[in-house]
């Protein structure tokens, strides 16, 4: 029996006004609980596709459903307590405390104006504990590393209690032991049953989380099939048009 998608994409094309098509024809399903790494070359649309996942930019053309219903159809709230999204790149006006940063995820579950009761700030605390951040609870943002910037960024996403978690490049420019203190982590997660959904460059990454990959060119899809295939050289040499080889190399993963 075909599992049912939770998250599904169907011919979706999207262009910037008077620019080129940045998606063309579109179309995949994701089922509850899978893991899909998105990689493809820079300017492929890695990043659109995800911003429409994610219902925060609508397709020109096609349609993306969240369990079965047209994503369009939800507010902006319902859309929250399904889909955390992480941004790749995030610039903040204030230098929140740790806590009160990782808090923001608890918006979709609060009302207007309300602030967090104590059920918000257990799951404040206990996202920053499974990361191993509770002791940066008080520290302001602004006195953090990168790594542990986007460890808080990733607490505040599991604070949120979507199921589904949608990630654009979440270990891009990492040191290695962060990379793979946020790998550990989203493997974890994975095992507990997070559908995720992730942008990467990193080869490694994808064949470590396990689950499905896509390769993105041009606005469509050139591959798709179980991480373990992205040890096939001559696929990725048609998908990316440069030559691979296969190399033993030190690796966090």
């Amino acid at each position: 029996m075909k599992e049912t998608a939770c998250v599904s994409a169907k011919g979706v094309a999207f262009a910037w006004p008077g620019g080129q098509p940045v998606l063309n024809g579109v179309s995949l399903e994701i089922v509850r609980g899978q893991t899909l790494a998105i990689l493809g070359p820079n300017g492929a649309g890695k990043t659109t596709l995800l911003s429409i996942l994610s219902g925060r930019l609508s397709p020109r053309v096609g349609v993306v459903e969240l369990d079965g219903r047209p994503l369009a159809s939800y507010s902006a709230r319902e859309r929250a307590r399904h889909i955390a999204f992480l941004p790749q790149l995030e610039k903040l006006a204030f230098n929140y405390r740790v806590l009160d940063f990782v808090l923001m995820g608890r918006t979709p579950h609060m009302e207007t104006l309300a602030l967090p009761g104590p059920e918000d700030r257990a799951a404040a605390h206990d996202a920053l504990a499974s990361l191993g951040m509770a002791s940066f609870e008080m520290r302001n943002i602004g006195e953090l590393s990168g790594g542990e910037f986007q460890l808080a960024r990733l607490a505040r996403c599991l604070a949120q209690g979507a199921s589904i978690l949608i990630l654009d490049e979440p270990v891009s420019m990492l040191d290695p032991a962060h990379a793979r203190h946020i790998a550990d982590a989203l493997l974890s997660l994975a095992e507990a049953g997070k559908t995720i959904i992730y942008t990467t460059h990193d080869i490694g990454l994808g064949i470590f989380l396990g689950g499905q990959a896509l390769i993105l060119a041009n606005g469509k899809i050139r591959w798709n099939g179980p991480t373990t295939d992205l040890r096939d050289t001559d696929m990725l040499a048609r998908s990316y048009g440069i030559s691979f080889s296969l190399k033993e190399l030190p690796s966090t993963y």
